[in-house]
Formats: C-alpha cells, structure tokens, sequence
C-alpha cells in the first residue's frame, strides 16, 4: 500500500461547557492511536469544524461571554479551553504526527474560522509537539482525492477566505459570516438554556413536539433581523461585524417564516460549481451537512460522512431518540495509484432516551449521555 487516507469531518471540540456537544474522545482517541500505530504512511484529514470556536465562550475570571470582535487572543483562550476539556484527543494526534511520514491536515470550517490565525496554527503545533507534518487548508487533495467542508456552497454559511480578518479598532478581528455572528451575539442564550435539543434532527419533528422553543426561536429570530436591518447599521456604523448583507435578507426571512434551521443540501451546488474538479477526481468528501449521504455516479463518488458530535435522531411516533453512529471514510492508494474507498461507521456507546424525559432535564441527559461515552464533563 502507497498511502492511507483518513477522512473525518465535523468533529467539533468545544470547550467542555454546556454548549460543548463532543463527548467521544475515547472513541476518536483509540481510531486516531491505530492509525498511529500503521507501518505505512497515513494522511488524516479532519475536514472542517474540527473546533467548536463559534459556541466555545471566551471566560475571563468569572465572566464567560462570546464577543463579536474575535482577535487572536480569544481564539487562543478558547483554543485553552478546547484543549483541556480533550486533552485525550490531543495527544492521540500528537503520538500520530510523531511518525515523520505521517500528514495531518486541518481542513478550515465555518465553526473553526480561528484558524487562520496564524498565532492559533503555531498553538495546536506546540500542543503536537511537531511543525513541519501539519497543516492548515482549506482544501485537501492527493491524486484522485479530494475534501473540503463544504460552507462554501451554503449561502448562510459562505466565508471569505481572501478576507479572512476585519482592521477595526487598531486590531485584527475574525471575519466570519452575518450568520455566526448572529450566533455568538444573540443564540447562545438560547443553547445555554436547551443544551440538548440542538443535538436532535430532523429539527422540524422537534419543533412540532416543543411549541416553546418554536416560539423563542423565532421571536428572537425576528428580533435579531430588524435590528441588523434597521437599527445596527446605524448605531454602529463603523463597526463591520454589524455590516448586513442585503442579499441575505430575503434568504433570512424565509427561513425565519418557515422555521427552517436545518443546513439546505450542498452536494447540487457542489456538483454545479466545481464540475471541472469533479471530472478529474474519483473520491470526493464533503462535510457542514451532519448526515449520511452516498452518491456514486460515472466510476467517481461523492461523500458526507455525518458528524462526530454528540447527535440523536427522534422517532415521530415513539418519541425516542437514537444516537447516531459516527462515521469516517477510508482510502487506500495502492503503488499503482489505483484505490479503494470505505466508508466505516463507529457504533455509539451512548443508549437511547425518551424524548419527554430529556425536555424536563437537558443538562441531566447531557450528564448522562457523556457518561455513557466514558467523558467528564466539566461544566
């Protein structure tokens, strides 16, 4: 075997708080030691939102807050804190870049954004231990295969990788989305108090079971859209994290009307704008969507894994939510270049809850779900 391939996406390490939705660091930490332990060279590709930056709080003495002006300096206090709380996690990678012919590639994501510090790049360098076999991309490509997260073909989501930072106030700040703005300046109350409902899907099944947070959402929704339209741009005029896309407006509205949440499926835009790639390319992986989804078409193949966060899936009828499995895809690259792909699944070690029991107490649930999965949480 030439090489071995390993693609994982939307781990999402947060900072051991409620809104840290990781508990699987046992089982990701014994995938990532085996792969440290292959006689050949293996390429590890975490593919997007490998870091819950966007709902990880920056905590200064006993204020926990999430700022709107990201510098490098609350990337890296929130890189701390992810650090910490996963500690297992770090140092599986750490013993897995050890082997110089090893390559671990951090693909950048919209929750990751922090990334393109290069301050925040040095920091997981030093926690690893190693410079010269990690990297920072935004994609991932070796021969026939390709990875990237997949925000760019989310219209809310999009971010701007020629423009990754705003000059304001004398210091750099992060450029991420309107969309994750809104996020860390206006929602994280709400996923503080329901830490637990923003891991089930299909969400619409959740709302029809849960009026109340239907009602908060939007409400705070609405709320939040006219200030950005009307009131934000001019109270704070100078200030680009409040500057609103007016061709997101219409996009908003609708979701707001409809109560849509969910990611729109990215694979079509994909297919469409990257077309050229497609033909050259007979592994193709995306992330950003958190579930399974399998197209193979013209010898070629087009992939999403899923999540490794924390995630159930409600049965309408019986009200139990099942965890999901956690999947990865695997490549080998034979000496001829010519290879085979899998896609594995990694069964949960968390059980399954009643919906109605979870509603009554989310943190409890939390509690008992990081258990399961044999992880201390910290909050």
């Amino acid at each position: 075997m030439q090489k071995e391939i390993i693609i994982i996406g939307d781990i999402e390490l947060g900072g051991g708080t409620l809104t840290d939705d990781f508990i699987s660091d046992k089982t990701l930490a014994q995938l990532i030691r085996t792969l440290a332990r292959r006689k050949h060279p293996v390429d590890l590709v975490l593919n997007g939102d490998t870091f819950d930056f966007l709902k990880c709080p920056f905590i200064s003495g006993n204020t926990r807050s999430y700022p709107r002006h990201i510098t490098k300096e609350i990337s890296l206090a929130k890189l701390e804190l992810i650090h910490t709380a996963h500690e297992l996690v770090f140092q599986a990678l750490k013993e897995f870049v050890k082997k110089k012919e090893n390559r671990l590639h951090f693909v950048i994501g919209n929750h990751d954004h922090d990334l393109f510090f290069s301050a925040v790049q040095q920091k997981i360098r030093e926690y690893l231990g190693r410079k010269k076999n990690i990297s920072f991309r935004l994609q991932y490509q070796y021969k026939e295969v390709y990875a990237e997260h997949g925000q760019q073909y989310d219209f809310l989501n999009k971010i701007k990788p020629k423009q990754p930072f705003h000059l304001y106030g004398g210091k750099q700040i992060l450029n991420i989305p309107w969309l994750s703005f809104g996020l860390i300046s206006n929602f994280m109350v709400l996923k503080e108090e329901h830490p637990f409902l923003e891991r089930i899907n299909p969400l619409p099944q959740v709302f029809s079971h849960h009026q109340a947070i239907v009602k908060k959402l939007s409400w705070q929704s609405m709320k939040y859209l006219l200030l950005s339209v009307l009131y934000f741009p001019i109270r704070h005029y100078y200030d680009p994290t409040y500057n609103f896309p007016k061709e997101l407006l219409r996009e908003v509205y609708r979701r707001i009307k409809k109560v849509h949440w969910e990611i729109d499926t990215i694979v079509e835009k994909f297919k469409w704008k990257r077309r050229r790639l497609i033909r050259k390319k007979q592994v193709l992986v995306l992330g950003h969507i958190h579930e399974r989804y399998v197209e193979e078409k013209d010898g070629r193949v087009i992939i999403h894994p899923s999540t490794w966060r924390d995630e159930y899936l409600l049965d309408d009828k019986t009200r139990l939510l099942r965890p999901n499995p956690k999947r990865y895809v695997r490549v080998e690259m034979a000496d001829d270049d010519s290879l085979c792909w899998e896609l594995v699944e990694v069964p949960p070690r968390a059980g399954t809850f009643h919906f109605d029991d979870v509603v009554k107490d989310e943190v409890g649930f939390i509690r008992k779900a990081a258990e399961q999965e044999g992880f201390t949480v910290r909050f």
